[in-house]
Formats: C-alpha cells, structure tokens, sequence
C-alpha cells in the first residue's frame, strides 16, 4: 500500500532530515496507567494507515507513503513530571525531534507523569497531520483513555486525491487543461523567484534559537470578547487578525509588513474529507489591514471582515488542489524561497475556534489543551496558533530570535491583548510569565 505525496505534503517534508514538526499538549487530572496509553496508540495506529507509515523515493526521487511489512509502535516516552512548566522544555525537544522518515511511524508521544496531574504531549511530522487531524488524534486517545474496549474503527486505506475530489472535476478534459496551464504557471514563477535569491554565505535559521510564549484569556474576557465580536457582526479570528497586525506595526515600525497569513481547513471545503481522517493539504488566506489614520479598532475589524467573507467566499479548493499537482516540478525553487528568501509575511496566524473534545471522563479530567504549536525549517517561523476550550481562549505565540526578538514578541502580545479588550470593560490580562524556551 502506497500513496504518492501531494505538493504541499512534500513542501513540508523537505529534506527529509530536516523537522517540520506538530505539537499537541494535553494536561489532565486524575490517573493514568502505562498500560492504557499504550492501548490508545495502539487503537489510533491500528485505525489509520498514515501513522504506521513511513516515506520512500522511486527510482524518479517521487516521495510515497508506504507501510512496512512490519511496522513499528507508536513510541511512548515516560518521564517525572517536576513542575507545571516541564511540557514548554519537552514541546521545543519536540520541535527539533527527527522521525525516522523511510520506516516510520511519524509521531511520538511523551507522558509526563506526576502523581496528581499528567502533560500528555503528542509530536508529529506536519507533512503527515495537520492541526485538525491532530486535534482528532488527541480525540480519539481522550476516548480509548477512558474506555480501553471503545471501538474507534478501521480505515484500511490511505485518502487518496481520487477519494476526495470528484471524477468530474479530476478527469474532465477543461478542468486538467486548466490546472495544467495554471501549474505550469506556478513552475515558472517559482524558477523566475528564485533565480534572485542566492543562497551564498546565507545559513538557515536555527532551530536553538526558537522560542515559546503562551497565555490565556480567562472565562471573563474570553466570554466578553465573543460576545463584543457578535454584536459587531465579525468573526473573532478577524479581531484577533487586526489586534496582531496592528500591534506588528506598533512595535516594528517599518519592519512590519502588515501582511498576515491564515490557514483555511479544507475539511470546510470538501465533505469527502471525513472528520477522523487524517489528511494534510493547506489551503490559505492573505490579509492586510487598512492603515489609514482616525478609524478605531472596531472599525478596521469591520472593513477587513468584508474583505475575508469576500475571499472565502471566492475560495475553490480544486482550482487550489489541481493545478498544484501539475506543479511539483517547482519544489525545489518553492524550498529555496522559504528557506532563503526575505519574509513577505509578519505572521501565520490560525484560530482553531472552539475544540470539540470532553473534558469529563470516568477516571480523570481534561484541565486543558494547549493551543498547538508548529515550527518548519522556513525562514520565518513566526506563528501564532489560537483555541478555545472551557469558555478560555488559549494563545501559543513561536518565533526565533533572529527573526523577532523575545522582547518585541512580548511587547506584541501585550499590544495587541490590551487593543482587542480596551472596549469590553474587562482588566487586561497580566503579562505572560512564560519563560524564554
């Protein structure tokens, strides 16, 4: 069994030695036993193809998924858990961690075990999973956790292109004519692009020089937030967007380049695309907001909230899909240009929204779940991922020092909270005490 990568797949796979790695962090209270953990990996492995697979190149260099004839376990680490902040150390080891790409699988989990309250923290290759698969994944260990019996199902094949995008659209002579143009298209502005980035005396970022810095809004500003973003008639990602953009332009000055990059799930998209599927194929949308003097903050989220309905509303997934398929000849230049070009954006920004996962179970609870982080080998690695659980909206804000230092970092996130709650008569979140990871 074997299923070709598609190009945003093999984008993220890169060299293959280099990580380009997904973390969840759960904690939980109550008890947990080795016995049950390994039980749950072994449900979700058994499950889903993807996670027993690894990756092999054809005698061409195309990359596939293929399982072994005798796959490995989905590995599980034990370590004492000392204090509260132990899961902000194991998630950067979990940044840097390589897979072992041609045997697989393409995940790990750490437990971090303390006598009263756990860190469950689940790393995969992002090339493999994305946030939403991931999300599932945590899902569905949550539930097998709690019921060692619980039946999770079988999917005894990998989702293919073919499985998710209609006959019509996939074979039809206009449609393949179109995506053929459009993705030879793309090859040629790759290869021009390229062309005028030299990579001469130019060292990648390093990965040690990464960091972490996470908060919450509690219950109070969270709730005042939604309802403010209601009244408004905006979603709460498009706020959260200004907020971040403006406080980029606070802070940066003529450094920021008021552009903000958001991931679309796909799964909104396509309903073949099943909710316990793994699948990682990212489509996005690029937003800027109006700088012009004397409009509030409300104001802007309004004007930009036109502007994302609008491009949404415009977004087909297959003319995203195909014509990228008929470009894989431009890897190589879409590489070069993430790792050696000059960011052209200050930010990726995703909003998971709110997480559809209990927090009651019959042996333990659910404290929480961190909002997760990723870090690919690109030269600008700076994210900010948002979510929403127990009525709390939880931030993860990764970055790397020679990109955007700790200091303006921190001076962003307290920018940008104190801009998004001045109107909702709440008190401002204290400053972060996260440590510099």
């Amino acid at each position: 069994m074997k299923r070709k990568l598609l190009l945003p797949e093999r984008l993220m796979l890169g060299d293959g030695a280099t990580p380009f790695n997904g973390v969840f962090v759960i904690r939980i209270n109550g008890t947990l036993t080795a016995a049950h953990l390994y039980n749950a990996l072994s449900k979700i492995q058994a499950k889903h193809p993807l996670l027993r697979a690894g990756i092999m190149q054809d005698k061409a260099g195309t990359p596939y998924f293929t399982i072994p004839e005798v796959y490995h376990a989905i590995p599980l680490t034990i370590k004492d858990r000392t204090n509260a902040e132990d899961w902000q150390q194991e998630t950067r080891a979990a940044w840097a961690s390589v897979f072992d790409i041609p045997n697989g699988p393409l995940i790990r989990m750490v437990w971090l075990k303390g006598s009263r309250q756990s860190e469950l923290l689940l790393a995969f290759h992002h090339c493999m999973c994305d946030g939403g698969g991931g999300l599932m994944l945590v899902r569905e260990i949550l539930a097998v956790l709690d019921d060692p019996d619980y039946d999770i199902g079988i999917h005894p094949t990998f989702t293919t292109l073919q499985d998710i995008v209609p006959a019509n659209v996939l074979t039809g002579t206009r449609q393949v004519l179109k995506a053929r143009l459009k993705g030879a298209f793309i090859q040629a502005v790759l290869a021009s692009i390229a062309t005028f980035i030299s990579i001469r005396n130019k060292k990648t970022v390093s990965r040690e020089d990464d960091y972490l810095i996470h908060w919450k809004l509690d219950a109070q500003a969270s709730a005042a937030l939604f309802q403010h973003c209601t009244t408004q008639a905006v979603t709460v990602n498009t706020a959260l967007c200004v907020a971040f953009l403006r406080s980029f332009k606070q802070v940066r000055g003529e450094k920021a380049m008021n552009k903000i990059t958001c991931p679309v799930d796909i799964r909104k998209f396509i309903p073949e695309i099943k909710k316990d599927v793994i699948f990682s194929f990212g489509m996005s949308l690029e937003l800027s907001v109006n700088n012009i003097p004397d409009l509030t903050f409300w104001e802007r989220v309004q004007l930009l909230q036109a502007i994302a309905t609008q491009k949404m509303k415009q977004m087909n997934p297959y003319d995203f899909m195909l014509p990228f398929e008929y470009a894989h000849g431009g890897i190589k230049h879409m590489r070069k240009f993430l790792t050696y070009g000059k960011p052209v954006y200050d930010l990726m920004f995703s909003n998971m929204g709110k997480l559809d996962v209990p927090d009651k179970y019959q042996s333990f609870e659910v404290d929480t779940i961190f909002s997760p982080t990723v870090v690919g080998p690109f030269a600008n690695p700076t994210t900010i991922i948002t979510s929403t659980y127990k009525g709390q909206i939880d931030f993860s804000f990764v970055s790397n020092h020679a990109v955007l230092n700790h200091e303006d970092a921190l001076a962003i996130k307290e920018h940008a909270m104190s801009m998004l709650l001045e109107d909702l008569h709440v008190v401002t979140p204290a400053p972060a005490l996260s440590s510099i990871i």
